[in-house]
């Protein structure tokens, strides 16, 4: 039987960048996913590395934009190859996003970007810097990066051990470690490991009975001769009113846009026909010279899962928990992974938890005979289009 440092349960970003800290602090580590590497919450995500500047859109700081402050200088570090996870490798869609007025930004709010304080992260753009849909708008430049997330999925899976198993039970073993059953289209195997980490989203309520807590998005997909969009759409709420990314469809090459913002929080309640309908009546307010009527539609239903809160609300930042050698873990947002990992790294050394491996040792270890977990597709990719 296989036997192991840590055992990570899900391979979503979080799971996947705390494997390779593990394994290069010296951790023998092993990764399982059920399905596809980033199915679920990850691959639903919009790829945005922000720094809380749209949590900040009330006109002054929030919890949430304090915590994530820090994020986009730590993955710019990645991406430079100058810190593990060497992200040098990943596609990047665009450097910066574009925020712009729908018709009521305050002065107050004007203002606040002009500060000291966010005048580094934002700045005011106008005339033929600016992409033919936004010339006419009150325009701010976002230095924040939107994110290919599938290739930062696969250079993070190139050089561990990343298997495609469901784990069917986690029960503690005579000497104090956990035994993990595991079923892999239909063939059964078993591990253990000194340290179990919870990184499965919602599959965390399965195996680890931690309160968690669900935030459900509905999420609108339009596509069709589009130009490529990232930014935006900001009120003086604390939630922009639109959030667009831009993505190119595997099948037919064109140009998808994926619609959040607090769209997809009042599309939660909506059936799809109806979410369709506001969107294209939101985005037709937005962009009028755009013929809404020639595109086509799809949603997307996702569950954020999350630590449980007293309040309900969103966390402001990630939510560890462990209990003795289970360590169950929700980002809360993708960008906040390189955190996450540290903070279980941590908790490893802080458990007096010793890595087992020299260096190099990690590619010359036995492993079961599971096949490899591999990177699943964009929702856009198996939308059901109308």
């Amino acid at each position: 039987m296989s036997q192991y440092d840590v055992a990570i349960v899900g391979g979503g970003i979080v799971g996947l960048w705390t494997c390779v800290v593990l394994q290069d602090a010296g951790y023998k580590t092993i990764l399982l996913e059920r399905s596809a590497l980033g199915a679920g919450q990850t691959l639903a995500s919009q790829g945005i590395i922000h720094g809380g500047t749209k949590y900040a859109l009330t006109g002054k700081l929030t919890g949430s934009s304090e915590a994530v402050r820090a994020m986009p200088g730590r993955w710019k570090q990645h991406m430079a190859g100058e810190m593990s996870p060497d992200l040098s490798g990943i596609a990047i869609n665009t450097p910066y996003q574009w925020m712009w007025d729908a018709g009521g930004v305050s002065s107050k709010l004007s203002s606040f970007f002009a500060s000291k304080l966010m005048s580094s992260r934002v700045q005011r753009v106008a005339g033929e810097q600016l992409p033919d849909a936004l010339r006419d708008k009150r325009v701010y430049q976002l230095q924040e990066p939107v994110l290919d997330v599938q290739s930062v999925l696969k250079v993070l899976s190139a050089n561990i051990q990343a298997c495609q198993a469901e784990v069917v039970s986690v029960e503690a073993d005579a000497t104090g470690r956990s035994r993990l059953s595991l079923n892999s289209a239909g063939k059964t195997a078993e591990i253990t490991a000194a340290m179990v980490v919870h990184a499965a989203g919602e599959g965390n309520e399965v195996l680890q009975r931690v309160p968690m807590q669900r935030r459900p998005l509905h999420m609108v997909m339009v596509k069709g001769e589009l130009s490529p969009l990232w930014g935006h759409v900001i009120e003086a709420n604390a939630n922009p009113r639109l959030t667009i990314t831009s993505h190119t469809a595997i099948n037919d090459g064109q140009t998808v846009w994926y619609v959040g913002g607090q769209l997809a929080e009042t599309g939660a309640s909506l059936e799809v026909a109806e979410l369709i309908a506001l969107a294209k009546q939101e985005l037709h307010g937005v962009f009028p010279d755009i013929d809404w009527q020639q595109m086509v539609w799809a949603t997307l239903k996702i569950n954020r899962a999350e630590g449980a809160q007293a309040d309900g609300g969103r966390p402001d930042s990630p939510v560890v928990e462990q209990q003795g050698m289970q360590i169950t873990v929700w980002p809360t947002k993708l960008v906040f992974a390189p955190m996450v990992a540290d903070e279980i790294l941590h908790r490893l050394e802080a458990s007096q938890l010793l890595p087992s491996l020299s260096t190099g040792e990690a590619e010359s270890l036995d492993h079961p005979d599971l096949p490899v977990a591999e990177v699943g597709q964009y929702p856009w990719d198996n939308a059901n289009w109308v």
